[in-house]
């Protein structure tokens, strides 16, 4: 968690990729902490579902390569893994209380094996009209989620890369101002 803290204590340095804008490393550094989040939530609710959807066994495939900003920044500070845990435990429990939405339910259901992507990108679309906010960003892991276990093995990586690009794109930069990842520590659906 310090890590986190101490970053943003840090001036502000930009790493570029070629055609991206700047990202200050503070970005960067939610970057990898949200995809490792993003990994380990998968990871836990296709082990707890891995009976019902056997092809999701093979994710250990996704954790191996790093995000673009990560290649350019020469950077490899791994995120804490005890930071990660207490966010992926925390972001479970919310998950558990906010299944039970039907909206969620719907736009859950509404996600198409036939065009995965154009399906993901929709419900995000859709969810994140009006703003965003934690839950919402509980939610957008867990329809990512449900992309992976309607996909075929194939198309794991495309959706990990168009997942991170709407994180990098339309998501990091509200999760900066909140304080980085620990400001979900402080969030509870009930509270809402």
């Amino acid at each position: 968690m310090a890590a986190e803290g101490s970053r943003r204590n840090r001036p502000m340095a930009s790493v570029t990729t070629p055609g991206e804008s700047r990202l200050s490393a503070s970005i960067s550094y939610i970057l990898r902490i949200g995809k490792a989040l993003l990994l380990g939530l998968i990871k836990t609710l296709a082990q707890r579902f891995e009976a019902c959807f056997p092809h999701l066994a093979s994710l250990d495939q996704l954790g191996g390569d790093s995000l673009p900003e990560e290649q350019a920044s020469g950077e490899d500070d791994e995120p804490d893994a005890a930071q990660v845990y207490s966010l992926q435990e925390h972001m479970l429990r919310i998950l558990q209380e906010l299944r039970s939405n039907a909206d969620i339910t719907r736009m859950a259901k509404s996600i198409s094996s036939e065009n995965p992507l154009r399906s993901l990108a929709e419900v995000s679309e859709e969810m994140f009209a009006t703003g965003v906010n934690w839950g919402r960003i509980v939610v957008f892991f867990y329809f990512t989620y449900e992309v992976f276990r309607e996909s075929a093995s194939s198309l794991f990586r495309d959706v990990m890369d168009w997942a991170m690009r709407f994180l990098r794109d339309r998501l990091a930069l509200w999760i900066e101002q909140q304080g980085g990842w620990n400001g979900l520590l402080n969030f509870s659906p009930s509270s809402q």
